[in-house]
């Protein structure tokens, strides 16, 4: 799920973003701008009712302009960018709780997303009793 769920970010970070350069990892050297790194920083599961459980992800998305002056208003404007086509995940997800905070020259994003699992259990059938013995439908 995490790794899905990081392919369908990045893919549509790359479909509104065409130019930028998108990162999975950390980059310790040769970070190309304007870029993205993409991270999924924490997971947790709650358990509901029956056998359902609700996984919920923090995604954290950092942002580095270009090496333009205009750092803010590239910032303002991807931020914006992140609200207007980062409602739903690949037609898959919801995005919530969507914040935008300038850090040190780059735009921070965090957002969470969260699923409904329900466990299926490989049950068998139900048998009946026949004259002469068992069997299994």
């Amino acid at each position: 799920m995490v790794t899905n769920l990081k392919t369908l970010i990045i893919q549509q970070i790359k479909s509104v973003f065409p130019s930028a350069k998108v990162y999975d990892e950390p980059v310790q050297q040769g970070l190309q701008t304007p870029a993205f790194l993409v991270l999924i920083i924490s997971d947790s599961q709650e358990r509901k009712l029956g056998a359902t459980s609700e996984w919920e992800y923090v995604v954290n998305i950092t942002y580095f302009p270009s090496d333009s002056r205009n750092t803010y208003s590239e910032s303002d404007d991807v931020s914006r960018a992140f609200k207007m086509n980062f409602r739903y995940i690949g037609n898959q997800f919801h995005a919530n709780k969507l914040t935008a905070e300038k850090h040190d020259g780059t735009l921070v994003i965090t957002f969470n997303v969260k699923k409904l699992v329900r466990e299926i259990f490989d049950e068998t059938k139900m048998q009946t009793l026949q004259f002469g013995g068992v069997y299994s439908e």
